[in-house]
């Protein structure tokens, strides 16, 4: 029979994934029936309750279920019984605190013997709630319990059975006519057990047997293990539970059908298994609009916006678009198979043909062919530039702009020289190679200069120098070593990056506008670095929150770019930016240094026109850094990845290569930088 206890210790929320909450029902001064001999022996229905309650959480010690109890000694927590501040009240805040944001996952079982007027009745019953069939306004649920009561059910009918075959007692069924305070206000799926009437002489001495309580507890932790072991199908949209089902394979059979894109959790082993994210569509320069389980829908959705297109998850493929031309047709022999959005998927379909070539509809170029005495009529060459380090890259790279070394009638014979070891100094370099004519930019350690980087001094015919930072970042020695080679050298300084950054700015004379980034982060000034080169602006390193006096002075009457999102550039900057007097403002940012990169391309896309891409590593300064002197005169974009091809990349690349036919990819640092399979992607991508 039903009362109420409360366990006087505090709930712990850190718990497993998969949690039961067992309640040994009644404690302290509330004992429940005393049955057949309890008045006399002082043994009750708390006393045994608890005795089951503390096997259960025995025999799931070892397991992957976190057991807790609401009370683990004969208390009670309240002299009242229900309502607010009661018995019943506080037991369940401390049941619900246990599992509080793992509901899901967690179960509650309610632990009881029975009593009857007659002394002849037995068995074995269980209830949980039913809030559909027997809701009463005298005894209203908690809200959360509403959303278990399917959940509810299957537990009673996964526990009940065992504890019937267990302990051979008569089967008085599964009942949910009975409004339970502990079952309408677990916030979990829950049950209460009734394990015999101790009002039964001979029942009574069973349930007060350890072999009893044992075969009982171990059918209970039966139930709960059995309960699990079923795999649910969700909205990935509303997290709404669709399904649940006792095997893989139907609940997989079931997502599919969904139009939806869903998931597949696996209850026992509490992880995803799978997802029907099969398509995704994209806007070219907003990102991610949704997510679809078929195709259909997502074309169907996609249609609704411009400049849109749906790719394959599983395989990455363009497979419809409204601003991507169908351009790749696949051809056996003479006849049109298909045209394609994509070349990977072109290529894909090709391959398992024979006689099939793949034609660039616009340009009528062969790009692919296994077709007799015919070849492919089109490539892209890939230039890799990389030496071993980064110091030797940067060489490679100026090897790369003056293979002949400085013309004789080239009248800036500069470089620029900057620390290997820290971006701060050298970040807003880029603008500045153009001021000296397309400079190389060279690095060096800080107390030596590299035999490479000296050769490279006298293979191009330097004759001046160009330091950015203080000694402490290219010291006084190597300077020195510079003077002794016969170079002029002057060096831009300030006593923080900030100072060397407006030093820098004052070399650049009048500009155009200006780009305000992070100083405390590479990406985003460097992504601008090729872009500012050309558009003759500045690009002014700020902290996130305070513009210095120097950049306000340097605004007023100025368009300005503010690159990155407000976590390094804050709103409150903005603000000040904004005060000092510009012609023109935006922000161009993204959710990753990929995206921001990708905003700053589609706003400049008309400044950018190149038969040529320059690609680096977003997560490292020095190759990108020394890569900018490559895009000043040839308009190409400079291409910052790591790993895959960001989509927001992938989107600008679609549409560039639309309009510029790219012949070239030139590759800055090793493959430990830009991976092979990297660069066959990016080519497949602008093909």
């Amino acid at each position: 029979m039903l009362f109420g206890v409360f366990l006087f210790t505090a709930p712990n929320n850190s718990f497993a994934e998969k949690v039961l909450v067992v309640d040994p029902g009644h404690g302290g001064r509330y004992g429940g029936t005393c049955g057949f001999s309890g008045n006399t022996t002082g043994i009750c229905e708390k006393d045994v309750n608890l005795q089951v309650a503390l096997k259960l959480r025995e025999v799931l010690k070892n397991s992957d279920i976190t057991v807790h109890l609401t009370r683990t000694k004969d208390v009670h927590f309240s002299p009242y019984l229900q309502n607010a501040g009661g018995d019943m009240d506080l037991r369940m805040k401390n049941a619900n605190g246990f599992v509080r944001g793992n509901n899901d996952n967690s179960l509650f079982v309610s632990i009881h013997h029975n009593a009857a007027a007659s002394p002849y009745v037995t068995g074995l019953e269980t209830y949980y709630y039913d809030g559909k069939n027997h809701y009463s306004k005298q005894y209203p649920p908690d809200p959360m319990q509403l959303q278990y009561l399917n959940e509810s059910k299957r537990f009673a009918e996964e526990v009940h059975p065992r504890l019937v075959s267990n302990l051979k007692r008569p089967d008085r069924k599964i009942h949910n006519h009975m409004s339970f305070y502990v079952l309408r206000n677990a916030q979990m799926p829950a049950i209460l057990v009734e394990l015999g009437f101790m009002t039964n002489k001979q029942e009574e001495s069973l349930i007060k047997s350890a072999s009893y309580q044992q075969k009982a507890a171990e059918a209970i932790a039966e139930g709960v293990k059995q309960y699990f072991k079923v795999f649910e199908v969700y909205s990935v949209e509303t997290d709404k539970k669709l399904g649940t089902f006792e095997s893989k394979d139907a609940a997989l059979a079931f997502a599919n059908k969904q139009t939806q894109v869903v998931r597949v959790f696996d209850k026992d082993k509490q992880t995803d298994i799978y997802i029907t994210n099969n398509f995704e569509v994209y806007h070219k320069s907003t990102g991610l609009l949704g997510k679809f389980a078929t195709a259909e829908s997502a074309i169907s959705y996609a249609k609704k916006w411009k400049n849109t297109r749906v790719t394959s998850v599983e395989n990455d493929w363009t497979i419809w678009s409204n601003y991507v031309t169908a351009d790749y047709e696949l051809y056996v022999g003479n006849n049109l198979q298909d045209r394609y959005f994509d070349y990977s998927y072109a290529l894909a379909q090709a391959s398992n043909k024979t006689n099939a070539r793949i034609v660039k509809k616009s340009t009528g170029d062969v790009l692919w062919s296994n077709q007799p005495n015919q070849k492919v009529t089109r490539t892209i060459t890939t230039n890799r530039i990389s030496g071993k380090d980064r110091v030797l890259t940067a060489v490679a790279i100026s090897k790369q702009l003056y293979p002949n070394g400085f013309p004789a009638n080239k009248e800036n014979k500069t470089v620029i020289l900057a620390t290997a070891h820290d971006f701060a100094d050298a970040l807003s370099a880029g603008p500045l190679a153009k001021v000296y004519d397309k400079a190389p930019i060279l690095l060096t350690r800080k107390d030596k200069l590299d035999t490479d980087v000296k050769e490279e001094l006298i293979r191009l015919g330097a004759k001046k120098v160009v330091i950015l930072g203080g000694k402490e970042a290219v010291s006084v020695q190597v300077q020195d070593t510079l003077k002794k080679l016969n170079l002029e050298t002057t060096r831009i300084e300030g006593k923080t990056r900030y100072d060397t950054n407006q030093a820098i700015i004052k070399q650049l004379g009048n500009v155009n506008g200006v780009f305000v980034a992070s100083g405390t982060s590479f990406a985003d000034a460097l992504s601008v670095a090729p872009i500012a080169a050309k558009e003759g602006w500045a690009i002014a390193l700020s902290k996130r929150d305070d513009l210095t006096k120097q950049t306000a002075q340097l605004l007023n009457g100025k368009d300005v770019a503010l690159v990155g999102g407000t976590a390094v550039l804050s709103t409150e900057l903005e603000k000040q930016v904004k005060a000092q007097g510009v012609t023109k403002f935006i922000r161009l940012s993204g959710e990753t240094r990929y995206d921001t990169l990708a905003s700053v391309l589609w706003y400049f896309k008309d400044s950018l026109a190149s038969t040529t891409i320059n690609l680096a590593t977003g997560v490292n300064y020095p190759d990108a850094l020394t890569a900018s002197p490559l895009s000043i005169g040839t308009n190409a974009p400079l291409i910052l990845i790591n790993g895959d091809i960001p989509k927001s990349i992938e989107s600008f690349l679609l549409e560039y290569k639309s309009i510029n036919q790219i012949d070239q990819i030139n590759v800055i640092g090793g493959t430990g930088a830009v991976e092979t399979t990297v660069i066959e992607s990016i080519k497949n991508v602008v093909r």
